[in-house]
């Protein structure tokens, strides 16, 4: 029986059931609420007062409420489905309407259409059907149904290779027992490609021995997929496909210019070429006249958060590098200024034809492709600039001035560029330059743990960074320097960390250089650098008020931090009291009991300005000694205060 022409009250009285349903429907979310906003617009002008409303939301049955309004003004069912229908309740119209026919009203897209969209974007599509009862809506990937998509409009966040392929949607109904279904438009998702580019390139220079193994070796970024393909000149080289180009036995039928092509459907990009030369008889290269390392780890940040490894990370690295009889200065914590006249004092005692190999572990950062270190007194994220850092080209003009033979450059820090919206003057800053007469002579390989516009990670747990244990690994090799990076590197590459830290480097020169090499080094140079490492590491004390004689002992932080001291003091006092004062009060330090003994820790050694005073004060509360030790000026101060006089 057709109601449509019945009025709002007769109908409720022939169908209270249904009534009673239509009114707990619309009471559910307060949906009668949309009703209201419906009257505003209806064509047929039925306004309910303001007063009336607020006495609805107040009631314990707007619905009820609002029935009887629509009632006293004379409202037909078929107002009161018009209404419904403006309103989107096609649940409710459902109850008092006919079935209607599902249509599709709002594609996806063409039938077989090709949509592309940018790595980690997001895919939208919408499909919008009518009938009655309402529409349920299921999305397909490729005839598989996709969970939870079970609405009008699909949305598939960070879009990557697993996402492509075909998009549907049907819209189903029932109508009693029976079930309709519609299906929508097929789309046809792609990853759009992006153009790829070489992380690492293999050197543009290699001098290999007449039947050696060579390895050519790259590393693509890239969001989409791409091919590979390494040219020998201008010939391809059948079925060289890979990221590692192996040449056996090389012969002078090898020697020429290498290039790898990286292509997909955005273009092709080409490494530089790789030139490879052939040497019959083995060429040992002219000794150095000294192999000396500075090691800088940051970790105590004054507006960054902590680091956890990198003290841990110089350390390793200095017990390798002592193994290939470097001579090493280690540090830990330094300011910019600290930094800065380290830099000038290192390069200052470092004769021309060293080897030199410097590492900073520590927060850093990229910009105009330039990398830079940031030291613990950095100001804070919203306004540092790249003068308050130390930038990467600074110590390749250092080298080049002082006309090193090798300068290896290692920075384990993030290489991400700032945030334009937290930091905006950064981008105003002018980039450093730093002007230098060019010098042949100086081979430069920069080493990166990280790549361009990445991070670089670190787990607190961990003794060691997820990078240094790597390079740690080969760097003692007796292989050409280079080599044993390369090396390291496809080790790391074995990690899951790999797709989000991709270690790099830069090579300029250095290809036949190894770290094996012997030094000779020159009596002045031995002079200035044992200076540094000199310590007296043992002095008396002696309590006589208490007849107590024993010995403080004293070694680098660690054995091999020059810029902090642990002091030993013998277990024999563990049972005493013990207090101890510092003089100059600019230093920190940390008193810790132990089993063995007492152990004070004494760091930032580089503001020592004048001889270092420990004033020990030792008994209980009825008898009391004092003991007074002139330290002087202990490794790295010493260093700090020959600079000093010398500039």
């Amino acid at each position: 029986m057709n109601f449509d022409q019945y009025l709002l009250e007769d109908y409720k009285t022939l169908q209270p059931q249904l009534y009673r349903g239509i009114v707990d429907l619309l009471n559910d979310n307060d949906s009668w609420k949309l009703i209201v906003s419906a009257l505003t617009q209806y064509r047929i002008k039925i306004c309910l007062p303001v007063h009336k409303v607020k006495k609805m939301e107040m009631g314990h049955s707007p619905a009820e409420e609002l029935f009887d309004e629509l009632i006293i003004r004379a409202c037909t069912l078929q107002h009161f489905k018009e209404l419904l229908r403006f309103a989107s309740l096609t649940n409710i119209l459902a109850l008092i309407s006919e079935p209607e026919p599902l249509d599709i009203v709002k594609q996806p897209g063409e039938d077989d259409e090709v949509v592309y969209v940018c790595f980690n974007d997001e895919l939208c599509l919408e499909c919008e059907a009518v009938g009655l009862p309402p529409p349920k809506y299921q999305w397909y990937h490729d005839n598989i149904a996709l969970e939870k998509q079970t609405n009008s409009n699909l949305r598939l966040l960070n879009f990557s290779f697993e996402n492509e392929g075909d998009y549907y949607c049907t819209v189903s109904h029932y109508i009693g027992d029976n079930l309709y279904e519609v299906t929508s438009h097929s789309i046809t998702a792609y990853l759009m490609d992006a153009q790829p580019e070489f992380v690492q390139q293999p050197p543009t220079e290699i001098i290999a021995r007449a039947g050696a193994d060579i390895n050519l070796i790259v590393q693509v970024a890239c969001n989409s997929r791409y091919s590979l393909q390494w040219m020998f000149g201008n010939l391809l080289l059948p079925g060289e496909t890979n990221a590692v180009l192996v040449i056996k036995n090389v012969s002078k039928e090898h020697a020429g210019k290498y290039r790898c092509v990286a292509k997909n459907a955005s273009g092709e990009v080409f490494t530089m070429p790789s030139a490879l030369k052939v040497e019959y008889e083995a060429v040992r290269p002219k000794q150095p006249t000294a192999k000396i390392a500075l090691l800088i780890a940051n970790e105590k940040y004054e507006n960054y958060p902590h680091l956890s490894t990198p003290v841990n990370d110089v350390i390793l690295l200095n017990e390798k590098l002592t193994q290939l009889k470097f001579r090493v200065i280690t540090l830990m914590n330094l300011t910019r200024n600290e930094m800065i006249n380290t830099i000038n004092w290192f390069f200052q005692i470092t004769p021309p034809g060293s080897y030199v190999f410097i590492c900073f572990i520590a927060h850093g950062f990229m910009l105009s492709n330039n990398k830079f270190i940031m030291p613990v007194d950095c100001p804070d994220v919203a306004e540092y600039k790249m003068a308050d850092c130390i930038c990467d080209e600074l110590l390749v003009m250092k080298a080049k001035e002082n006309k090193l033979k090798l300068l290896v450059m290692l920075f384990d820090a993030c290489l991400k560029v700032p945030c334009s919206e937290e930091n905006p003057h950064i981008f105003e800053e002018r980039a450093p330059g730093y002007l230098y007469q060019p010098y042949a002579g100086c081979h430069v390989v920069k080493i990166f743990s990280t790549a361009s516009h990445q991070s670089a990670y670190e787990d607190p747990k961990s003794v060691h960074g997820f990078y240094v244990e790597h390079i740690a690994k080969y760097i003692t090799r007796d292989y050409p320097i280079i080599s044993n990076f390369l090396l390291a590197h496809e080790d790391f590459g074995k990690k899951k960390l790999n797709k989000v830290q991709t270690p790099c480097l830069t090579v300029d020169g250095g290809h036949k250089i190894k770290f094996t090499d012997e030094a000779c080094e020159s009596s002045d140079f031995i002079e200035k650098i044992e200076a540094v490492f000199k310590l007296n590491s043992r002095y008396e004390l002696n309590f006589n008020q208490l007849g107590i004689q024993t010995e403080l002992r004293v070694f680098p932080h660690r054995r091999k931090v020059l810029n902090a001291l642990d002091l030993y003091f013998s277990p024999q006092l563990m049972p005493w009291d013990i207090t101890v004062h510092i003089s100059p009060t600019v230093f920190v330090f940390d008193f810790k009991k132990y089993k063995e003994g007492l152990i004070l820790n004494i760091f930032d050694l580089q503001k020592a300005k004048s001889d270092l005073y420990i004033t020990i004060l030792f008994g209980n509360s009825e008898n009391k000694d004092t003991a007074i030790v002139d330290l002087g000026l202990p490794l790295f101060a010493t260093a700090k205060v020959w600079y000093d006089l010398i500039r």
